[in-house]
């Protein structure tokens, strides 16, 4: 790379130099884990197989990387991986994912005033023995934090469940100086009761057969219609500064963390889970909100475009070029050979 990079003009040497920003991310990831705690699928190897299977587009499934994996001289078997999922302790995936998110974090400086969007997706789990654990979903809640970019803690939770019901972790979402902006499925008044009484801010779409007035000042009920869909709104909120309509436009903020679901959903395969246990799932759902955090934070040349997906279409093309990120990482860390 040094010397390609040494024969480019000036503006070339600069892409050229971004071009390092995915390898550097992974690399400081992959330096983290071992390459010697298992004889035969070591953590660090683990860690890249779930990260292929989540940002090549052109896998369909694992059997799909694992033959392409055992034709090129990676011998690693796909039940000794899915062993792995379902006996191993994933603790480093979800330290990698705070680490990642701390890391965004950092970027993008805070504000006096931060939305932060919540809220769960349902994914359907097919498996029979899911049904036999009496397991038909799981969900996962999630906020993303819009001035700073990231997404917040997550809960993954395996069952039935009221979004009202984990009010704890959902403070633990909202900074001091952050709004909480929710949808009716945290609509109870003992979830308010909660937020406000830690004094955490909120704007909460309530239903429409709860009640608007209260013997109280903890927070009041702002009503307003949306001309396009013809429909009624009503909001509780404890902004006391703000008018009816600035809680209005607070509100339409919420629409954002739809759209990460349907990103991850869509092109990182949160809808495709191929565990059949809990443990697995979960490892794949910590390495979905890995990845979008790698794209969120890496560069790539202004030519291809600055967005999530054009990150993503990029590096199509590095993986294109280097089989997967397994055979990526031999030039990203030598002693990664396995």
């Amino acid at each position: 790379m040094g010397t390609e990079c040494s024969i480019l003009s000036p503006n070339n040497k600069k892409r050229c130099l971004m071009l390092a920003s995915f390898p550097k991310l992974v690399k400081s990831i992959l330096k983290q884990l071992s390459t010697s705690d298992y004889p035969v699928l070591n953590s660090r190897l683990f860690f890249e197989i779930w990260l292929t299977f989540v940002l090549d587009q052109s896998l369909t499934s694992m059997r799909d990387l694992f033959y392409r994996l055992n034709h090129t001289g990676i011998e690693v078997d796909i039940s000794t991986f899915s062993k792995a999922c379902k006996t191993r302790q994933g603790e480093y995936f979800c330290r990698i994912y705070v680490e990642l998110m701390n890391r965004l974090k950092r970027q993008n400086s805070a504000t006096a005033q931060m939305l932060i969007p919540i809220d769960s997706t349902i994914i359907t789990l097919t498996s029979k023995l899911f049904w036999e654990q009496d397991y038909h979903q799981v969900k996962l809640m999630n906020g993303i934090n819009l001035t700073q970019g990231n997404p917040t803690e997550c809960l993954i939770h395996f069952g039935q469940g009221h979004d009202a019901r984990f009010a704890d972790l959902v403070n633990s979402m909202i900074p001091d100086n952050g709004v909480g902006v929710m949808d009716r499925g945290f609509a109870s008044w003992e979830f308010l009761d909660q937020l406000s009484h830690s004094q955490t801010r909120f704007v909460v779409r309530i239903k429409n057969n709860m009640k608007t007035e209260f013997e109280h000042q903890r927070y009041r009920v702002v009503w307003f219609c949306d001309l396009e869909s013809q429909r009624e709104f009503r909001l509780a909120t404890n902004l006391e500064q703000m008018t009816n309509e600035e809680v209005g436009e607070i509100y339409r903020n919420r629409w954002q963390i739809e759209i990460l679901w349907k990103f991850l959903k869509m092109h990182l395969k949160l809808d495709r889970l191929i565990s059949k246990n809990v443990n697995g799932v979960t490892m794949q759902i910590y390495m979905v909100l890995i990845a979008y955090l790698i794209l969120e934070l890496m560069e790539i040349p202004v030519f291809y475009g600055q967005g999530l997906l054009d990150k993503l279409r990029y590096l199509q093309l590095e993986l294109s070029r280097r089989c997967s990120i397994v055979h990526w990482s031999y030039d990203l860390v030598p002693d990664a050979l396995v």
